[in-house]
């Protein structure tokens, strides 16, 4: 995708023309090859390393004016530091492998750049100049040839919100991983919306329904009538829209039954959004013994009496494969009427995201990706009290 962008972009092409060695990392602008004066007043090359602001996968206005830098400490012809530019030099991890060790700021007088062009311009002269009255044959323009491009990303476009918020780091733990959503109603369709927007290798959607018009005000965004009219199984309707931002998502129009549920220990985690307790105990059985992670989530939802209130209550359950012996005490693996009052189709999408998005943020901490210091396995939220409680602190 790099050679894609920067062939879309007029102000990155500008820059390859003239013979910059440009290359696009997971959000980030890499100007190889730019010469600077260490310490030692010894011409070497660097890399300067920027966010890239892009809409519809072309560069735009950059959103700062700052830059990274790869490299010895930037120096002036003489070896002292170029101490306008520098802002700190300590190491920056901003993906596994992009580790930066200079963090640069030249604010122009005009208090932004106008295009990349010229912000890529001006902080190469800064530090090739110094280099230039050492060795005036050195240059950034080394017309150095590129490979064509080989998808490296499961996105349709380039993921510049964790570069933007440098996270990108953290955001890397996802890769590769295989997840599965199985029941794709309210909340398993907000999981699949949060889910969508990080860089995991597959996501596997499981639910043999329809796609019915009850189900719209449920749903993330807004599914027009005409789709509604189309008589979608709701995987595929999902597969559809969300392909539009993440390109490995495969829909299985079936329900889990005994003849497929083994399929599920295929896959690193499984999200369980089922109100089916049968169906439960069936993937809790067959998950066990696994490498797979479950996260099941459960509502209950009840009109409270003369008042016409509504109370709710969101569950958040995980089973790893080291920690799934509370699966008993904490789920509901048998019918009984404490799931009637979700089935009556009360219209709450609230707590279909609010169920979803929590135990999303459970399925990051599971990854690494968020700092987990209570490492509760069964967590309850309650509408009425506004309190989340923890229980299953896994040991």
């Amino acid at each position: 995708m790099s050679h894609q962008l920067i062939s879309r972009s007029p102000h990155l092409l500008r820059l390859r023309n003239e013979g910059y060695n440009l290359d696009i990392k997971d959000g980030y602008l890499l100007v190889l090859d730019v010469p600077y004066v260490n310490a030692q007043r010894q011409v070497c090359k660097g890399v300067l390393v920027m966010a890239l602001n892009l809409t519809a996968d072309v560069a735009v206005t950059p959103s700062d004016h700052t830059a990274h830098f790869i490299g010895d400490r930037p120096c002036d012809s003489q070896g002292r530091p170029l101490e306008q530019i520098i802002n700190n030099s300590n190491p920056n991890q901003l993906l596994s492998d992009l580790l930066v060790n200079h963090y640069f700021s030249a604010k122009p007088k005009a208090g932004n750049y106008a295009d990349y062009y010229e912000k890529v311009s001006i902080y190469v002269s800064i530090l090739s100049g110094q280099a230039q009255a050492i060795d005036k044959e050195v240059t950034a323009k080394t017309f150095a040839p590129y490979r064509s491009d080989v998808d490296e990303t499961v996105f349709a476009y380039t993921d510049t919100a964790s570069a933007r918020a440098g996270i990108g780091a953290p955001t890397e733990r996802f890769k590769g991983l295989k997840v599965a959503v199985v029941g794709l109603g309210g909340t398993g369709a907000y999981i699949l919306d949060q889910v969508a927007k990080t860089p995991v290798a597959e996501i596997h959607l499981f639910d043999g329904d329809v796609l019915q018009q009850h189900n719209a005000f449920r749903y993330p965004g807004a599914v027009s009538f005409t789709d509604l009219q189309r008589g979608m199984k709701k995987v595929e309707y999902l597969k559809e829209k969300y392909g539009e931002m993440h390109r490995n998502i495969t829909a299985h129009p079936c329900m889990i039954t005994a003849g497929n549920v083994a399929e599920l220990g295929a896959f690193d985690y499984v999200f369980l959004s089922v109100d089916n307790a049968t169906v439960r105990n069936l993937v809790v059985k067959a998950l066990r013994g696994t490498k797979t992670s479950l996260l099941d989530v459960g509502m209950g939802v009840h009109l409270v009496g003369d008042a016409q209130q509504v109370w709710g209550m969101c569950r958040v359950t995980t089973l790893t494969p080291e920690h799934h012996d509370h699966a008993s005490r904490t789920m509901p693996l048998t019918e009984n009427s404490a799931e009637d009052a979700y089935r009556s189709n009360i219209q709450i999408a609230d707590l279909n995201a609010l169920n979803a998005v929590l135990a999303v943020g459970t399925w990051k901490r599971l990854c690494g990706f968020y700092v987990d210091q209570v490492q509760a396995d069964h967590f309850t939220y309650s509408t009425n009290l506004n309190e989340i409680g923890n229980s299953e602190e896994r040991p």
